[in-house]
């Protein structure tokens, strides 16, 4: 089972300025929209055209670096990944939680291995550049 462990951020939504109105997704289109639909918002956010700032910042979905060779693309859209939090500190060290796999991201130069949704994020009590493992498919 692949696994990731690293620094992560958040991405997606409406509110997401870094990234642009019309970016898309890697793992979602127009093809497959109707069975992801329940991971973004009923309308386009005005001014925008790309399902990236449709997300519903408050479901869990997620993006990693995903090896498409290892993990195809069909393969990450109908399971899940497990998402831990691993910072040392607080009690929410070890809480995990179920994300769907979205995008492939995060790029390489920012050193993080994920970017989660913001309301997964909260969920764990996680900040960008805490520390995460994510599990790949996710052990059930």
């Amino acid at each position: 089972m692949p696994t990731f462990r690293g620094k992560m951020s958040t991405f997606g939504g409406p509110d997401d300025k870094g990234m642009s109105p019309n970016e898309g997704l890697a793992l979602v289109s127009a093809s497959n929209f109707d069975s992801m639909s329940k991971y973004f918002l009923p309308e386009q956010p005005a001014g925008t055209t790309g399902l990236a700032r449709r997300l519903n910042p408050d479901t869990f979905y997620i993006a990693c670096r995903w090896y498409y060779k290892v993990m195809p693309k069909e393969a990450l859209r109908s399971s899940l990944a497990k998402v831990t939090n691993i910072r040392k500190g607080p009690s929410s060290f070890g809480v995990s939680a179920m994300a769907q796999p979205i995008d492939w991201g995060p790029n390489e130069s920012t050193g993080r291995v994920a970017d989660l949704s913001p309301g997964l994020a909260k969920s764990l009590s996680l900040r960008t550049d805490d520390e995460v493992e994510v599990q790949f498919p996710a052990d059930e």
